[in-house]
């Protein structure tokens, strides 16, 4: 099934509840995305107490783009019901498998990876079977309105559906409606 995620990268309270409002009746889940500034130099504004006060019915998905996210994770899990999936970067300094299993077997998460444009699947090969879906960058990580990288990622999506057909793929970044028919066709989900 095909499903458009509309991601939220807030630089404030008003800024993200603007945002949520804008999508809520257009989707079923939104994504949220979280810089703390320890992965890349850009942050964000996801105060959770806050934003669980806002009432609405969209599930929640983070994408978590901290160094460590289980504290950050945790908070949200305990405040926000709707929580159904986190998705960290390949690149993180700690023990994927370790991350996964805490986030799967104690949370009760849904789990993604997400890669970098320049990171090789071959990197996540060892916990792929522990995941729920890939989700690929379509842009380097930290800011929104950039560019899609280019036709090099549908090959790479295409690449990935093949050895993964049964896995839940996502493109996070750059995605026109224009671009949509071309990574649908690639394996996009």
């Amino acid at each position: 099934m095909i499903e458009i995620i509309p991601a939220i990268l807030a630089h404030s309270a008003k800024d993200f509840e603007e945002k949520l409002r804008l999508v809520e009746t257009e989707c079923k889940t939104v994504q949220v995305d979280i810089l703390d500034g320890t992965m890349f130099a850009n942050t964000s504004w996801f105060d959770v107490s806050h934003i669980s006060a806002l009432k609405t019915n969209l599930a929640y998905e983070l994408h978590i783009m901290a160094e460590n996210p289980i504290p950050i994770i945790e908070e949200w899990k305990e405040k926000i019901p709707t929580l159904k999936r986190v998705i960290i970067h390949s690149e993180i300094d700690r023990q994927l498998g370790t991350v996964i299993d805490h986030l799967k077997e104690h949370l009760k998460l849904e789990v993604g990876i997400a890669l970098n444009p320049a990171t090789p699947i071959e990197e996540i090969r060892d916990v792929i079977e522990r995941i729920d879906q890939i989700t690929l960058m379509g842009v380097h990580p930290g800011t929104s309105g950039q560019s899609f990288e280019g036709d090099y990622l549908l090959d790479k999506i295409k690449r990935i559906h093949r050895l993964y057909p049964a896995i839940s793929l996502e493109i996070d970044g750059g995605v026109t409606k224009e671009l949509i028919p071309a990574l649908v066709d690639a394996g996009i989900t």
